[in-house]
Protein backbone atom coordinates (compact mmCIF):
# COMPACT_ATOMS: atom_id res chain seq x y z
CA UNK A 1 0.00 0.00 0.00
CA UNK A 2 2.75 2.44 0.98
CA UNK A 3 4.74 1.64 -2.18
CA UNK A 4 1.62 2.21 -4.29
CA UNK A 5 1.20 5.66 -2.72
CA UNK A 6 4.82 6.43 -3.60
CA UNK A 7 4.33 5.29 -7.20
CA UNK A 8 1.11 7.32 -7.55
CA UNK A 9 2.77 10.46 -6.15
CA UNK A 10 5.72 9.89 -8.49
CA UNK A 11 3.47 9.61 -11.54
CA UNK A 12 1.57 12.78 -10.63
CA UNK A 13 4.87 14.59 -10.02
CA UNK A 14 6.32 13.48 -13.36
CA UNK A 15 3.16 14.69 -15.12
CA UNK A 16 3.38 18.22 -13.68
CA UNK A 17 4.64 19.72 -16.99
CA UNK A 18 1.42 18.46 -18.58
CA UNK A 19 -0.83 19.54 -15.71
CA UNK A 20 0.51 23.00 -14.88
CA UNK A 21 -0.58 24.77 -18.12
CA UNK A 22 -4.15 23.81 -17.23
CA UNK A 23 -3.76 25.76 -13.99
CA UNK A 24 -4.23 29.02 -15.85
CA UNK A 25 -7.79 27.99 -16.77
CA UNK A 26 -8.72 28.00 -13.08
CA UNK A 27 -6.43 30.87 -12.09
CA UNK A 28 -6.27 33.23 -15.07
CA UNK A 29 -4.07 35.76 -13.26
CA UNK A 30 -1.30 33.18 -12.78
CA UNK A 31 1.44 33.66 -15.34
CA UNK A 32 3.63 30.66 -16.07
CA UNK A 33 7.20 31.01 -17.30
CA UNK A 34 9.50 28.55 -19.07
CA UNK A 35 10.61 25.74 -16.80
CA UNK A 36 12.79 22.67 -17.25
CA UNK A 37 10.24 19.88 -17.86
CA UNK A 38 12.74 17.23 -16.80
CA UNK A 39 12.85 18.45 -13.18
CA UNK A 40 9.47 16.91 -12.15
CA UNK A 41 10.36 13.73 -14.03
CA UNK A 42 13.66 13.51 -12.12
CA UNK A 43 11.76 14.16 -8.87
CA UNK A 44 9.30 11.35 -9.61
CA UNK A 45 12.09 8.92 -10.46
CA UNK A 46 14.00 9.89 -7.29
CA UNK A 47 10.91 9.20 -5.19
CA UNK A 48 10.60 5.64 -6.52
CA UNK A 49 14.36 4.99 -6.44
CA UNK A 50 14.49 6.10 -2.80
CA UNK A 51 12.30 3.17 -1.75
CA UNK A 52 14.75 0.72 -3.34
CA UNK A 53 17.89 2.02 -1.62
CA UNK A 54 19.54 -0.12 1.06
CA UNK A 55 19.99 1.21 4.60
CA UNK A 56 23.32 3.01 4.94
CA UNK A 57 23.33 2.77 8.78
CA UNK A 58 23.83 6.46 9.53
CA UNK A 59 22.63 5.71 13.05
CA UNK A 60 21.09 2.83 14.95
CA UNK A 61 18.09 5.13 15.46
CA UNK A 62 17.08 5.26 11.79
CA UNK A 63 16.79 2.86 8.88
CA UNK A 64 15.32 5.29 6.36
CA UNK A 65 17.86 8.13 6.29
CA UNK A 66 18.82 7.49 2.67
CA UNK A 67 15.17 7.24 1.64
CA UNK A 68 14.39 10.64 3.10
CA UNK A 69 17.60 12.17 1.77
CA UNK A 70 16.76 11.08 -1.79
CA UNK A 71 12.97 10.76 -1.80
CA UNK A 72 12.41 13.72 0.49
CA UNK A 73 15.32 16.10 0.06
CA UNK A 74 16.42 15.63 -3.54
CA UNK A 75 12.77 15.28 -4.59
CA UNK A 76 11.89 18.56 -2.85
CA UNK A 77 14.87 20.38 -4.36
CA UNK A 78 13.90 19.33 -7.89
CA UNK A 79 10.31 20.47 -7.35
CA UNK A 80 11.44 23.72 -5.75
CA UNK A 81 13.61 24.55 -8.75
CA UNK A 82 10.73 23.68 -11.08
CA UNK A 83 8.28 25.91 -9.16
CA UNK A 84 10.84 28.69 -8.98
CA UNK A 85 11.25 28.66 -12.76
CA UNK A 86 7.58 28.09 -13.52
CA UNK A 87 6.34 31.02 -11.43
CA UNK A 88 9.32 33.26 -12.20
CA UNK A 89 10.48 33.64 -8.61
CA UNK A 90 13.55 35.84 -8.43
CA UNK A 91 15.07 36.49 -5.02
CA UNK A 92 18.28 37.25 -3.18
CA UNK A 93 20.37 34.09 -2.59
CA UNK A 94 19.80 34.17 1.18
CA UNK A 95 16.02 34.48 0.80
CA UNK A 96 16.19 31.73 -1.82
CA UNK A 97 17.86 29.38 0.67
CA UNK A 98 15.31 30.29 3.36
CA UNK A 99 12.48 29.59 0.89
CA UNK A 100 14.11 26.26 -0.01
CA UNK A 101 14.31 25.38 3.68
CA UNK A 102 10.64 26.28 4.17
CA UNK A 103 9.67 24.26 1.07
CA UNK A 104 11.60 21.16 2.15
CA UNK A 105 10.31 21.48 5.72
CA UNK A 106 6.70 21.82 4.58
CA UNK A 107 6.93 18.74 2.36
CA UNK A 108 8.73 16.83 5.14
CA UNK A 109 6.01 17.64 7.66
CA UNK A 110 3.33 16.75 5.11
CA UNK A 111 5.07 13.39 4.64
CA UNK A 112 5.15 12.79 8.40
CA UNK A 113 1.44 13.62 8.64
CA UNK A 114 0.67 11.23 5.77
CA UNK A 115 2.70 8.47 7.45
CA UNK A 116 0.88 9.12 10.74
CA UNK A 117 -2.51 8.98 9.01
CA UNK A 118 -1.71 5.72 7.19
CA UNK A 119 -0.39 4.26 10.43
CA UNK A 120 -3.48 5.21 12.46
CA UNK A 121 -5.78 3.89 9.74
CA UNK A 122 -3.94 0.57 9.96
CA UNK A 123 -2.89 0.68 6.33
CA UNK A 124 0.85 0.51 7.03
CA UNK A 125 3.07 -0.64 9.87
CA UNK A 126 5.96 1.81 10.06
CA UNK A 127 7.97 3.25 12.90
CA UNK A 128 7.66 6.97 13.51
CA UNK A 129 10.37 7.06 16.18
CA UNK A 130 12.96 8.36 13.71
CA UNK A 131 11.05 11.50 12.70
CA UNK A 132 13.91 13.83 13.68
CA UNK A 133 16.38 11.86 11.56
CA UNK A 134 13.93 11.91 8.66
CA UNK A 135 13.54 15.68 8.84
CA UNK A 136 17.33 16.10 9.03
CA UNK A 137 17.76 13.85 5.98
CA UNK A 138 15.09 15.82 4.08
CA UNK A 139 16.86 19.10 4.88
CA UNK A 140 20.33 17.86 3.96
CA UNK A 141 19.02 16.27 0.77
CA UNK A 142 17.20 19.48 -0.14
CA UNK A 143 20.31 21.63 0.11
CA UNK A 144 22.57 19.08 -1.59
CA UNK A 145 20.00 18.56 -4.35
CA UNK A 146 19.57 22.28 -4.86
CA UNK A 147 23.33 22.76 -5.18
CA UNK A 148 23.63 19.83 -7.59
CA UNK A 149 20.64 20.67 -9.78
CA UNK A 150 20.89 24.47 -9.83
CA UNK A 151 23.44 24.70 -12.64
CA UNK A 152 21.69 22.07 -14.78
CA UNK A 153 18.23 23.53 -14.31
CA UNK A 154 18.98 27.06 -15.49
CA UNK A 155 16.73 28.35 -18.22
CA UNK A 156 18.56 30.74 -20.54
CA UNK A 157 17.04 34.21 -20.61
CA UNK A 158 15.43 35.03 -23.96
CA UNK A 159 17.66 37.16 -26.14
CA UNK A 160 16.36 40.53 -27.14
CA UNK A 161 17.10 41.61 -30.71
Amino acid sequence: MFFMCIVLLSIVTACLPLLMPRLTKFFPKVRLHSASPWLPIVAGVLMVVSTLLPDIHVSSETATFQQHFVGGGLYSAALYLYAKQLFGWKMHWFVDLLALFAWVSALGVANKLAEFTLLKLGLVDISTSDAYWDLLANTLGGFVGYAALYAFARIPEPRST
